[in-house]
């Protein structure tokens, strides 16, 4: 135990949670470049390769997001339920609920034909609480993951594994004839949030091996996987979707614990330690830059560098805009209100138990 605190113990424990940040950095700004791809071709301002390139990106951005999501959810599963619903399960519910309610109220006010998710409709609201929008699903899947998560916890973990990775493939195909992408895409990605919860040293194992002949590999097998999927028509065949979820997703380990290296990969690793706030945030300044480029007759070459363009300043103004308001006093916006916040239980004697504290 002891020398797991040495200088080399600490650099390698340090060099591993780099690695996952940045991947969470890499998830994110795929996930903002998603969403305006989205916003652009609703106005006829995406070219067909651009809209192709996202709808294959898929296979990476959120199963990456829902494993590096596990990584750092295998504490709160093994304390107290009380920590849990505290820590995990009510902190993103409330943001969830919070966001939902602002975003309707937001989208109200925005001009048809910007959102192409319609989150103005009443409708949606009304059925948040049971059928997860587009654009917030993820904190509802997380807060779904972790009560299944601490509800199997003793059902062995091979087992665990197995079942999600044939649900995996069964929603991959479209067979489970849900009429809810939210709930579709969970059963997708549950196995993954799984793997990072339980296969944390075999993931940390494939990090340390990567080698920039090993990454140029995994994405060579990506894109020709993809290739053939898509040109035999196979994405529809159970577990065909499933494998594209898993190379897709061990190239972006090797990549990300290759790139971490480099001073290249510092702002990715920057970017993953403030997720959450672009997450929230970049869907609003991303309809406001829309209500005015809708009307722009954008050239071919601007159309296709507007994406990543877009994401990386969307990015860059969610974070101004998160900083500027907890100076200001919002902090109710990104985190549970103290009332509700996570509190240790405390002993007879009215002090809080050394083990009460929660787990990281």
């Amino acid at each position: 135990m002891a020398s797991q605190y040495s200088a080399g113990g600490t650099a390698t424990r340090e060099r591993r949670l780099a690695w996952v940040d940045a991947a969470k950095g890499m998830a994110i700004l795929l996930v903002v470049t998603h969403h305006a791809v989205m916003f652009l071709a609703e106005s006829g301002q995406a070219p067909d390769p651009v809209v192709a390139a996202n709808s294959a990106l898929a296979s990476l951005r959120m199963p990456l997001f829902f494993l590096a999501s596990g990584l750092f959810a295998a504490g709160p599963l093994a304390a107290s339920w009380r920590t849990l619903l505290h820590k995990r399960v009510a902190f993103f519910l409330y943001l969830y609920l919070l966001w939902t309610l602002l975003r309707w109220a937001f989208f109200t006010t925005v001009p048809e034909g910007v959102d192409p998710d319609d989150s103005a409709r009443l409708e949606v609201l009304l059925w948040a609480p049971l059928l997860p929008g587009p654009s917030l699903w993820f904190l509802y899947a997380l807060a779904v993951f972790s009560v299944l998560g601490k509800l199997v916890r003793r059902v062995p973990v091979a087992l665990q594994l197995g079942a999600t990775a044939v649900l995996s493939a069964v929603a991959g195909a479209g067979l489970l004839g849900i009429d809810s992408f939210a709930w579709t895409f969970m059963a997708r990605y549950l196995f993954f949030f799984l793997v990072g919860c339980y296969a944390r040293d075999l993931i940390e194992r494939l990090a340390r091996s990567t080698t920039p002949v090993a990454v140029v590999f995994a994405a060579a097998a990506c894109v020709v996987g993809a290739g053939i999927a898509v040109a035999l028509g196979l994405r529809s065949v159970p577990g065909v979707s499933f494998l594209l979820n898993v190379l897709a997703v061990v190239f972006g380990i090797l990549f990300a614990a290759l790139i971490v290296r480099f001073r290249v990969g510092r702002p990715l690793v920057a970017l993953g330690q403030q997720t959450l706030p672009v997450y929230l945030i970049h869907m609003v300044w991303l309809a406001l830059v829309m209500i005015g480029l809708r009307h722009v007759d954008l050239p071919v070459a601007v159309q296709y560098l507007a994406p990543p363009v877009l994401a990386v300043a969307l990015t860059a103004v969610s974070l101004l805009t998160h900083r500027l308001l907890v100076k200001a006093g919002a902090t109710w916006l990104f985190a549970l209100p103290s009332r509700l916040a996570y509190r240790p239980a405390r002993s007879a004697g009215g002090r809080s138990p050394a083990n009460a504290r929660p787990a990281a």
